[in-house]
C-alpha cells in the first residue's frame, strides 16, 4: 500500500504537468501500472476505507440500560433482537407440523421443539 503521500504527488504531477506515465513514475518512485490505476480512478480510495474502518469500529452513542434484558449496552440491545429471533424461531418450529418434513419422526420433531 503507498502512503498518502505518494498518491497525492502522483495527482498533482498528473493534473499540473504534460509529463508522461514514465517520467511522473520514475519521479515519484512507483510503477507505471500504479500512475494508470491513479490516472484512471481505478486504485482504491485507502485513506478513506481506513476513515471508515475508524468510524465503524467506534461506538454508535452513549451506554444506557436496555428496558428490556436491563444490561447496561449500546442502544439498540443486540442481546435482546438475539434473543427475539430465537423465540422467533422456536414458535415457528412449534407451528410447524411435524410431517411436512421428510424422515422426521414425532418424537424428534417434538425433540427439537422443546430446544
Amino acid at each position: 500500500m503507498l502512503p498518502v503521500a505518494k498518491v497525492q504527488e502522483v495527482q498533482r504531477l498528473l493534473a499540473e504537468t504534460e509529463l508522461s506515465y514514465r517520467k511522473i513514475a520514475r519521479t515519484a518512485g512507483v510503477s507505471r501500472a500504479t500512475v494508470a490505476a491513479i490516472a484512471s480512478g481505478k486504485r482504491p480510495d485507502y485513506e478513506a476505507r481506513r476513515r471508515e474502518r475508524e468510524l465503524a469500529c467506534q461506538p454508535p452513542g452513549p451506554v444506557v440500560r436496555c428496558p428490556g434484558c436491563g444490561y447496561r449496552v449500546y442502544s439498540p440491545c443486540i442481546a435482546c433482537r438475539v434473543r427475539a429471533m430465537r423465540e422467533q424461531e422456536r414458535e415457528m418450529a412449534r407451528a410447524a407440523p411435524p410431517a411436512s418434513v421428510p424422515g422426521v419422526t414425532l418424537a424428534s420433531a417434538s425433540l427439537y421443539a422443546s430446544l
